[in-house]
């Protein structure tokens, strides 16, 4: 089941990502394999990301792991229609921020996460919560205007529907995509 908030603002910047994976609490749910959600701008890939700590045994099952991708070096910056400058010509504004995802016709129907795991340790999805900081260009003073992320995130949906997730085939799919409708 997917619960959306939604919004008549188109939305053109995301400067940060947050995943909330939770492993659904039956035994053998979990996993040790690696799951990645890469995200998809209109089918087409534009940003892996591994849903993984270095240092936590990471999809226990029960358990909900938060996930937070932020900055030029999780989100480089992704235009979708807004033209890139030509080298050495800038403009004050910039047409753009110097990192993030562009979706220049808002999310809905445009943003998907796809779930991959790495392996045939099966691991059950229970819940998947999506979250983002917006990038807007905002006033900074009187007469002066500057790209900048907002400061709390927004809910923006939760993928519900229970799925196993592994490379044998006897146990599940190698891959499920959540689509924003």
């Amino acid at each position: 089941m997917l619960t959306a908030i939604y919004s008549e603002e188109v939305i053109m910047w995301i400067g940060s990502i947050g995943l909330v994976a939770a492993t659904k609490n039956v035994p053998n749910a979990g996993t040790d394999n690696l799951v990645q959600a890469t995200v998809l701008r209109n089918g087409k890939e534009i940003r892996v990301l591994n849903l993984d700590y270095a240092d936590v045994d990471d999809h226990e099952r029960g358990d909900s792991r938060s996930y937070n991708y932020s900055g030029p070096a999780k989100l480089p910056r992704r235009n979708d229609l807004t033209p890139e400058l030509p080298p050495g010509i800038g403009m004050i504004p910039m047409p753009y921020p110097g990192y993030g995802f562009e979706f220049s016709h808002g999310l809905n129907g445009h943003l998907q996460i796809q779930l991959r795991i790495n392996g045939d340790d099966m691991w059950i999805k229970d819940n998947i919560d999506l979250y983002v900081k917006f990038i807007r260009l905002r006033a900074t003073s009187f007469d002066t205007l500057a790209w900048l992320e907002d400061t709390a995130w927004t809910y923006i949906a939760s993928w519900t529907q229970d799925v196993a997730l592994s490379t044998d085939d006897d146990e599940g799919v190698t891959t499920w995509t959540l689509n924003l409708a």
